[in-house]
Protein backbone atom coordinates (compact mmCIF):
# COMPACT_ATOMS: atom_id res chain seq x y z
CA UNK A 1 0.00 0.00 0.00
CA UNK A 2 1.63 3.30 -0.97
CA UNK A 3 0.35 6.78 0.97
CA UNK A 4 1.23 9.95 0.18
CA UNK A 5 0.07 13.53 1.93
CA UNK A 6 -0.73 16.63 1.35
CA UNK A 7 -1.23 19.38 3.62
CA UNK A 8 -4.32 21.42 2.42
CA UNK A 9 -5.12 23.34 5.61
CA UNK A 10 -3.53 23.97 9.05
CA UNK A 11 -5.78 21.05 10.55
CA UNK A 12 -6.62 19.92 7.29
CA UNK A 13 -5.11 16.52 4.84
CA UNK A 14 -5.72 15.46 1.83
CA UNK A 15 -4.23 11.69 1.19
CA UNK A 16 -4.04 9.90 -1.58
CA UNK A 17 -3.88 6.22 -0.90
CA UNK A 18 -3.11 2.64 -3.58
CA UNK A 19 -4.10 -0.64 -2.74
CA UNK A 20 -1.95 -3.12 -5.15
CA UNK A 21 -4.69 -5.81 -6.45
CA UNK A 22 -2.48 -8.28 -4.34
CA UNK A 23 -4.03 -6.90 -1.48
CA UNK A 24 -7.68 -7.08 -2.94
CA UNK A 25 -8.48 -10.03 -5.22
CA UNK A 26 -7.98 -12.75 -2.94
CA UNK A 27 -10.58 -10.74 -0.49
CA UNK A 28 -13.04 -10.90 -3.62
CA UNK A 29 -12.56 -14.84 -4.04
CA UNK A 30 -12.68 -16.19 -0.49
CA UNK A 31 -15.79 -14.22 -0.36
CA UNK A 32 -17.47 -15.61 -4.07
CA UNK A 33 -16.19 -18.45 -2.29
CA UNK A 34 -17.91 -18.26 0.67
CA UNK A 35 -21.08 -17.22 -0.98
CA UNK A 36 -20.92 -20.69 -2.95
CA UNK A 37 -20.68 -22.64 -0.26
CA UNK A 38 -24.16 -20.97 1.58
CA UNK A 39 -26.39 -19.78 -1.32
CA UNK A 40 -29.14 -21.66 -2.97
CA UNK A 41 -29.48 -21.54 -6.30
CA UNK A 42 -32.15 -23.55 -9.05
CA UNK A 43 -30.65 -26.17 -10.80
CA UNK A 44 -27.48 -26.77 -8.20
CA UNK A 45 -27.43 -28.74 -4.88
CA UNK A 46 -26.24 -26.52 -2.46
CA UNK A 47 -23.02 -26.09 -1.71
CA UNK A 48 -22.33 -27.25 -5.33
CA UNK A 49 -22.69 -23.95 -6.93
CA UNK A 50 -20.18 -23.25 -9.32
CA UNK A 51 -18.10 -19.51 -8.25
CA UNK A 52 -18.21 -17.90 -11.93
CA UNK A 53 -22.01 -18.53 -11.47
CA UNK A 54 -21.87 -16.76 -8.04
CA UNK A 55 -19.69 -14.07 -9.77
CA UNK A 56 -22.39 -13.53 -12.67
CA UNK A 57 -25.13 -12.98 -10.16
CA UNK A 58 -23.35 -11.33 -7.08
CA UNK A 59 -19.86 -10.07 -8.36
CA UNK A 60 -20.85 -6.31 -7.93
CA UNK A 61 -22.46 -6.85 -4.27
CA UNK A 62 -19.00 -8.85 -3.36
CA UNK A 63 -17.10 -6.19 -4.67
CA UNK A 64 -19.28 -3.33 -3.14
CA UNK A 65 -18.59 -4.82 0.09
CA UNK A 66 -14.77 -5.54 -0.60
CA UNK A 67 -14.40 -1.81 -1.06
CA UNK A 68 -16.08 -0.43 1.82
CA UNK A 69 -13.71 -3.22 4.18
CA UNK A 70 -10.96 -1.94 2.34
CA UNK A 71 -11.41 1.62 2.15
CA UNK A 72 -11.86 1.40 6.25
CA UNK A 73 -8.82 -1.11 7.14
CA UNK A 74 -6.75 0.68 4.74
CA UNK A 75 -7.67 4.47 5.52
CA UNK A 76 -6.92 3.27 9.46
CA UNK A 77 -3.59 2.09 8.73
CA UNK A 78 -2.81 5.00 6.75
CA UNK A 79 -3.68 7.01 9.82
CA UNK A 80 -1.57 5.04 11.84
CA UNK A 81 1.59 4.86 9.45
CA UNK A 82 1.45 8.83 8.94
CA UNK A 83 0.92 9.14 12.61
CA UNK A 84 -2.01 11.52 12.05
CA UNK A 85 -5.33 12.04 14.86
CA UNK A 86 -8.82 12.14 12.58
CA UNK A 87 -11.23 14.62 13.88
CA UNK A 88 -14.97 14.23 12.20
CA UNK A 89 -15.90 12.40 8.91
CA UNK A 90 -13.44 11.64 6.73
CA UNK A 91 -14.51 12.75 2.80
CA UNK A 92 -13.86 9.57 -0.15
CA UNK A 93 -13.23 10.59 -3.54
CA UNK A 94 -12.84 7.07 -5.49
CA UNK A 95 -10.38 7.54 -8.69
CA UNK A 96 -11.46 3.86 -10.08
CA UNK A 97 -14.49 2.50 -11.07
CA UNK A 98 -15.81 -0.49 -8.94
CA UNK A 99 -15.63 -3.10 -12.18
CA UNK A 100 -11.58 -2.21 -12.07
CA UNK A 101 -11.34 -2.73 -8.29
CA UNK A 102 -9.30 -6.40 -9.51
CA UNK A 103 -7.19 -4.54 -10.37
CA UNK A 104 -6.05 -2.20 -7.51
CA UNK A 105 -7.44 0.35 -6.19
CA UNK A 106 -6.74 4.31 -5.97
CA UNK A 107 -8.50 6.84 -3.49
CA UNK A 108 -8.07 10.44 -2.11
CA UNK A 109 -9.51 11.18 1.38
CA UNK A 110 -9.84 14.97 2.70
CA UNK A 111 -10.16 15.20 6.63
CA UNK A 112 -9.63 16.96 9.50
CA UNK A 113 -6.65 16.39 12.20
CA UNK A 114 -6.00 17.42 15.50
CA UNK A 115 -4.02 20.56 15.95
CA UNK A 116 -0.36 20.27 16.52
CA UNK A 117 0.39 22.03 19.88
CA UNK A 118 4.45 22.05 20.04
CA UNK A 119 4.92 24.53 22.60
CA UNK A 120 2.51 26.02 25.78
CA UNK A 121 3.12 29.42 26.86
CA UNK A 122 1.93 29.50 30.32
CA UNK A 123 3.83 31.06 32.91
CA UNK A 124 3.60 34.87 34.06
CA UNK A 125 0.24 35.39 32.35
CA UNK A 126 -1.12 38.90 33.28
CA UNK A 127 -4.49 39.05 34.92
CA UNK A 128 -6.18 42.09 36.78
CA UNK A 129 -7.87 40.77 39.94
CA UNK A 130 -10.74 43.06 41.54
CA UNK A 131 -10.69 43.02 45.36
CA UNK A 132 -13.21 45.03 47.56
CA UNK A 133 -13.27 45.05 51.42
CA UNK A 134 -17.28 45.54 52.11
CA UNK A 135 -17.87 48.23 54.19
CA UNK A 136 -21.21 49.43 56.39
CA UNK A 137 -22.36 51.47 53.62
CA UNK A 138 -22.43 48.27 51.49
CA UNK A 139 -24.64 46.48 53.67
CA UNK A 140 -26.64 49.54 54.77
CA UNK A 141 -27.50 49.31 50.64
CA UNK A 142 -28.12 45.52 50.75
CA UNK A 143 -30.51 46.11 53.51
CA UNK A 144 -32.22 49.27 51.29
CA UNK A 145 -32.38 46.53 48.48
CA UNK A 146 -34.14 43.77 50.93
CA UNK A 147 -36.73 46.91 51.62
CA UNK A 148 -37.17 47.39 48.03
CA UNK A 149 -38.11 43.81 47.42
CA UNK A 150 -41.04 43.85 49.95
CA UNK A 151 -42.12 47.26 48.88
CA UNK A 152 -45.85 48.07 48.64
CA UNK A 153 -47.85 50.43 46.27
CA UNK A 154 -50.51 52.87 48.16
CA UNK A 155 -52.73 55.70 46.32
CA UNK A 156 -52.08 59.61 46.99
CA UNK A 157 -54.10 62.29 46.45
CA UNK A 158 -51.32 64.74 45.38
CA UNK A 159 -49.51 65.74 42.45
CA UNK A 160 -47.19 62.70 41.13
CA UNK A 161 -43.53 63.43 42.27
CA UNK A 162 -40.54 61.53 40.48
CA UNK A 163 -40.79 57.37 41.94
CA UNK A 164 -44.23 57.70 41.71
CA UNK A 165 -46.47 55.04 39.38
CA UNK A 166 -49.56 56.64 37.52
CA UNK A 167 -51.86 54.45 36.09
CA UNK A 168 -53.73 55.87 32.95
CA UNK A 169 -56.31 54.92 30.22
CA UNK A 170 -55.21 56.65 26.56
CA UNK A 171 -56.85 57.11 23.12
CA UNK A 172 -54.17 58.58 20.46
CA UNK A 173 -55.67 59.67 17.07
CA UNK A 174 -53.94 60.32 13.52
CA UNK A 175 -55.67 63.35 11.93
CA UNK A 176 -58.68 62.59 14.01
CA UNK A 177 -58.89 59.16 13.32
CA UNK A 178 -58.28 55.55 15.28
CA UNK A 179 -55.57 53.22 14.20
CA UNK A 180 -54.87 49.43 15.88
CA UNK A 181 -53.02 49.59 19.30
CA UNK A 182 -54.49 53.86 19.93
CA UNK A 183 -56.80 53.00 22.67
CA UNK A 184 -55.40 51.56 25.92
CA UNK A 185 -57.24 50.65 29.25
CA UNK A 186 -55.45 50.56 33.06
CA UNK A 187 -51.31 51.55 31.53
CA UNK A 188 -49.09 52.18 33.56
CA UNK A 189 -45.56 53.91 34.07
CA UNK A 190 -43.42 55.36 36.97
CA UNK A 191 -41.96 58.44 36.69
CA UNK A 192 -38.22 59.08 36.24
CA UNK A 193 -38.04 55.37 34.89
CA UNK A 194 -38.00 56.86 31.16
CA UNK A 195 -38.89 53.32 30.02
CA UNK A 196 -42.27 53.89 28.72
CA UNK A 197 -42.67 52.36 25.16
CA UNK A 198 -44.01 55.60 23.68
CA UNK A 199 -40.85 58.32 23.87
CA UNK A 200 -41.56 61.51 25.12
CA UNK A 201 -45.34 60.05 26.23
CA UNK A 202 -43.54 60.25 30.23
CA UNK A 203 -42.48 63.32 30.35
CA UNK A 204 -46.32 64.52 29.33
CA UNK A 205 -47.78 63.43 32.61
CA UNK A 206 -45.32 65.24 35.02
CA UNK A 207 -47.13 67.36 37.60
CA UNK A 208 -50.93 65.14 37.38
CA UNK A 209 -53.03 64.17 39.79
CA UNK A 210 -55.66 61.79 40.32
CA UNK A 211 -58.85 62.58 38.18
CA UNK A 212 -56.50 64.56 35.74
CA UNK A 213 -56.88 65.03 32.07
CA UNK A 214 -54.21 65.59 29.40
CA UNK A 215 -53.93 66.11 25.70
CA UNK A 216 -50.77 66.27 23.77
CA UNK A 217 -49.07 65.85 20.55
CA UNK A 218 -46.17 63.78 20.23
CA UNK A 219 -44.40 63.10 16.62
CA UNK A 220 -42.60 60.20 16.11
CA UNK A 221 -39.69 59.82 13.64
CA UNK A 222 -39.73 57.64 10.74
CA UNK A 223 -37.58 54.46 12.01
CA UNK A 224 -39.91 53.68 14.97
CA UNK A 225 -40.72 50.89 15.47
CA UNK A 226 -44.56 50.04 15.40
CA UNK A 227 -45.00 51.30 11.23
CA UNK A 228 -48.74 52.53 12.81
CA UNK A 229 -47.35 55.91 13.96
CA UNK A 230 -43.87 56.08 12.21
CA UNK A 231 -43.08 59.39 10.93
CA UNK A 232 -46.55 60.14 12.36
CA UNK A 233 -47.92 63.41 14.89
CA UNK A 234 -49.93 61.50 17.18
CA UNK A 235 -52.55 63.53 19.51
CA UNK A 236 -53.17 61.88 22.72
CA UNK A 237 -55.70 62.41 25.41
CA UNK A 238 -54.68 60.91 28.73
CA UNK A 239 -57.04 59.97 31.36
CA UNK A 240 -55.15 59.43 35.03
CA UNK A 241 -57.12 57.18 37.37
CA UNK A 242 -54.39 56.57 39.97
CA UNK A 243 -51.23 58.32 41.36
CA UNK A 244 -49.65 55.12 43.18
CA UNK A 245 -46.29 55.92 46.35
CA UNK A 246 -44.32 53.43 46.37
CA UNK A 247 -43.65 52.53 50.54
CA UNK A 248 -40.81 51.34 51.94
CA UNK A 249 -41.30 48.70 55.07
CA UNK A 250 -39.17 49.68 58.42
CA UNK A 251 -36.35 47.26 59.54
CA UNK A 252 -38.17 46.01 62.44
CA UNK A 253 -38.75 42.80 64.47
CA UNK A 254 -41.25 41.38 61.96
CA UNK A 255 -39.28 42.27 58.71
CA UNK A 256 -36.45 40.91 59.75
CA UNK A 257 -37.80 37.41 60.69
CA UNK A 258 -39.07 37.40 56.90
CA UNK A 259 -35.48 36.61 56.05
CA UNK A 260 -35.27 33.90 58.20
CA UNK A 261 -33.58 35.47 61.37
CA UNK A 262 -35.20 33.89 64.12
CA UNK A 263 -34.27 36.25 66.73
CA UNK A 264 -36.13 39.36 64.88
CA UNK A 265 -32.58 41.37 65.66
CA UNK A 266 -31.14 43.74 63.09
CA UNK A 267 -27.44 43.22 64.27
CA UNK A 268 -28.26 39.47 63.03
CA UNK A 269 -29.61 40.34 59.93
CA UNK A 270 -26.10 42.82 59.32
CA UNK A 271 -24.13 40.32 60.30
CA UNK A 272 -26.15 37.48 57.35
CA UNK A 273 -26.37 39.65 55.35
CA UNK A 274 -22.52 40.54 55.27
CA UNK A 275 -21.83 37.16 55.69
CA UNK A 276 -23.65 36.29 51.82
CA UNK A 277 -22.33 39.14 50.51
CA UNK A 278 -18.46 37.75 51.28
CA UNK A 279 -19.77 34.62 49.94
CA UNK A 280 -21.22 36.44 47.17
CA UNK A 281 -17.90 38.65 46.44
CA UNK A 282 -15.64 35.16 46.47
CA UNK A 283 -18.21 33.75 43.92
CA UNK A 284 -18.21 36.85 41.45
CA UNK A 285 -14.63 37.08 41.74
CA UNK A 286 -13.31 33.60 41.18
CA UNK A 287 -15.64 33.50 38.09
CA UNK A 288 -13.95 36.45 36.83
CA UNK A 289 -10.55 35.46 37.59
CA UNK A 290 -11.52 32.42 35.79
CA UNK A 291 -12.86 34.00 32.80
CA UNK A 292 -9.32 36.07 32.57
CA UNK A 293 -6.94 33.49 32.93
CA UNK A 294 -8.36 31.40 30.36
CA UNK A 295 -8.78 34.40 28.33
CA UNK A 296 -5.13 34.97 28.73
CA UNK A 297 -4.32 31.06 28.22
CA UNK A 298 -5.84 31.30 24.63
CA UNK A 299 -4.33 34.69 23.57
CA UNK A 300 -0.94 33.70 24.86
CA UNK A 301 -1.53 30.16 22.49
CA UNK A 302 -3.08 31.00 19.38
CA UNK A 303 -3.83 28.15 17.29
CA UNK A 304 -6.19 26.30 14.37
CA UNK A 305 -8.63 23.88 15.24
CA UNK A 306 -11.00 22.13 12.73
CA UNK A 307 -13.84 24.37 11.15
CA UNK A 308 -16.09 20.75 12.10
CA UNK A 309 -15.87 21.10 15.43
CA UNK A 310 -16.65 24.68 15.85
CA UNK A 311 -19.34 24.35 13.68
CA UNK A 312 -20.57 21.21 15.70
CA UNK A 313 -20.33 23.52 19.15
CA UNK A 314 -21.78 26.04 17.78
CA UNK A 315 -24.95 23.55 17.28
CA UNK A 316 -24.61 22.31 20.92
CA UNK A 317 -24.81 26.29 21.98
CA UNK A 318 -27.27 27.19 19.70
CA UNK A 319 -30.04 24.41 21.20
CA UNK A 320 -28.31 24.95 24.77
CA UNK A 321 -29.30 28.78 24.67
CA UNK A 322 -32.54 28.48 22.78
CA UNK A 323 -33.82 25.89 25.80
CA UNK A 324 -32.32 28.19 28.52
CA UNK A 325 -33.55 31.93 27.06
CA UNK A 326 -36.52 30.51 26.04
CA UNK A 327 -36.12 31.47 22.20
CA UNK A 328 -36.45 29.51 19.17
CA UNK A 329 -35.20 33.02 16.82
CA UNK A 330 -31.48 32.78 18.31
CA UNK A 331 -29.49 32.43 14.82
CA UNK A 332 -26.18 30.01 14.98
CA UNK A 333 -23.84 32.67 14.18
CA UNK A 334 -24.73 34.73 17.43
CA UNK A 335 -22.43 31.76 18.77
CA UNK A 336 -19.44 31.07 16.75
CA UNK A 337 -16.98 33.11 18.35
CA UNK A 338 -17.63 31.67 22.04
CA UNK A 339 -17.82 28.28 20.39
CA UNK A 340 -14.50 28.56 18.42
CA UNK A 341 -12.89 29.67 21.72
CA UNK A 342 -14.58 26.63 23.95
CA UNK A 343 -13.52 24.32 21.14
CA UNK A 344 -9.29 26.25 21.30
CA UNK A 345 -9.86 26.13 24.85
CA UNK A 346 -10.63 22.30 25.12
CA UNK A 347 -7.47 21.30 23.08
CA UNK A 348 -5.14 24.02 25.17
CA UNK A 349 -6.48 22.53 28.57
CA UNK A 350 -6.22 18.74 27.03
CA UNK A 351 -2.94 19.16 26.05
CA UNK A 352 -2.11 20.47 29.62
CA UNK A 353 -3.55 17.62 30.92
CA UNK A 354 -1.49 15.17 28.87
CA UNK A 355 1.85 16.99 29.23
CA UNK A 356 1.39 17.47 33.33
CA UNK A 357 -0.83 14.57 33.87
CA UNK A 358 -3.48 15.99 36.04
CA UNK A 359 -5.75 13.83 36.96
CA UNK A 360 -9.58 13.78 38.66
CA UNK A 361 -9.79 12.93 42.43
CA UNK A 362 -13.30 10.61 42.86
CA UNK A 363 -13.43 12.78 45.97
CA UNK A 364 -13.19 16.64 44.20
CA UNK A 365 -16.16 15.15 41.92
CA UNK A 366 -18.36 14.24 44.83
CA UNK A 367 -17.56 17.48 47.07
CA UNK A 368 -18.79 19.44 43.73
CA UNK A 369 -22.05 17.02 42.95
CA UNK A 370 -22.87 18.16 46.80
CA UNK A 371 -22.15 21.97 46.23
CA UNK A 372 -24.66 21.14 42.98
CA UNK A 373 -27.45 19.69 44.81
CA UNK A 374 -27.36 21.83 47.97
CA UNK A 375 -29.32 24.46 46.00
CA UNK A 376 -31.85 21.49 45.82
CA UNK A 377 -34.93 20.99 48.42
CA UNK A 378 -33.86 17.27 48.32
CA UNK A 379 -30.38 17.24 47.53
CA UNK A 380 -29.80 13.57 48.10
CA UNK A 381 -32.23 12.65 45.15
CA UNK A 382 -29.92 14.92 43.22
CA UNK A 383 -26.44 13.37 44.31
CA UNK A 384 -28.03 10.40 43.46
CA UNK A 385 -29.07 11.26 39.95
CA UNK A 386 -26.15 12.80 39.24
CA UNK A 387 -24.36 9.32 40.11
CA UNK A 388 -26.65 7.13 37.94
CA UNK A 389 -26.28 9.45 34.80
CA UNK A 390 -22.67 9.04 33.36
CA UNK A 391 -23.19 12.02 31.07
CA UNK A 392 -23.74 14.50 33.48
CA UNK A 393 -20.94 12.93 35.78
CA UNK A 394 -18.38 13.50 33.55
CA UNK A 395 -19.68 17.31 32.71
CA UNK A 396 -19.04 17.48 36.94
CA UNK A 397 -15.54 15.87 35.94
CA UNK A 398 -14.60 17.96 33.43
CA UNK A 399 -15.45 21.38 35.75
CA UNK A 400 -13.30 19.53 38.76
CA UNK A 401 -10.61 19.00 35.94
CA UNK A 402 -11.05 22.87 34.57
CA UNK A 403 -10.59 24.30 38.08
CA UNK A 404 -7.01 22.27 38.42
CA UNK A 405 -5.94 23.85 35.81
CA UNK A 406 -7.18 26.95 36.42
CA UNK A 407 -5.52 27.20 40.07
CA UNK A 408 -2.72 25.49 38.38
CA UNK A 409 -2.19 28.26 36.21
CA UNK A 410 -3.22 31.42 38.82
CA UNK A 411 -0.39 29.58 40.80
CA UNK A 412 2.09 31.31 37.80
CA UNK A 413 0.35 33.82 36.18
CA UNK A 414 0.99 37.31 37.16
CA UNK A 415 -1.59 38.85 39.29
CA UNK A 416 -2.21 42.36 39.77
CA UNK A 417 -5.17 43.53 42.27
CA UNK A 418 -7.21 46.51 41.65
CA UNK A 419 -8.99 47.29 44.75
CA UNK A 420 -12.98 48.39 43.56
CA UNK A 421 -16.25 49.11 45.45
CA UNK A 422 -18.20 46.01 46.02
CA UNK A 423 -21.21 47.04 43.86
CA UNK A 424 -19.04 47.63 40.85
CA UNK A 425 -17.73 43.38 41.07
CA UNK A 426 -20.86 41.91 41.14
CA UNK A 427 -23.11 44.37 38.59
CA UNK A 428 -24.02 42.38 35.81
CA UNK A 429 -23.82 38.86 37.91
CA UNK A 430 -26.38 37.01 39.78
CA UNK A 431 -26.46 38.54 43.27
CA UNK A 432 -27.17 35.82 44.91
CA UNK A 433 -26.52 37.35 48.10
CA UNK A 434 -30.07 39.49 47.49
CA UNK A 435 -32.00 36.17 46.42
CA UNK A 436 -30.67 34.02 49.29
CA UNK A 437 -32.04 36.42 51.83
CA UNK A 438 -35.32 36.84 49.98
CA UNK A 439 -36.08 33.15 49.59
CA UNK A 440 -35.47 32.31 52.99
Amino acid sequence: MQVSVETTGAVERRMTIEVPKEDIVPKIQSQLKSMARKTKVDGFRPGKVPVRVIEQKYGNKVRQEVLGEILKTSFSEALTQEKLSLVGDPIFDLNDDIKELDEGLSYTVTFEIYPEITTLQVDGLAIEKQVSDITETDVDTMLYRLRQQRQTWKDVERIATQGDSIVFDFVGTINGSSFKGGEVKQASLILGKNDFTLPGFEEKLEGVKTGDQREFDLTFPDEHSNREIAGQTVHFVVNVSKVRAVYLPEIEAEFVKSFGVPDGRVETLRVETRHNMERELKYVTDIKVKQQILEALLKANPIEVPPSLIEQETQQLLKSRQQEWKNKNLQAEMFKDEAQDRVKLGFLIGELVNKHNFKVQAEEVRQMVERIAFAYDDPDAVVRQYYADEERLKEVESIVLENQIVTWLLNKAQITEKQTDFYTIVMGENQTAIGQMANK
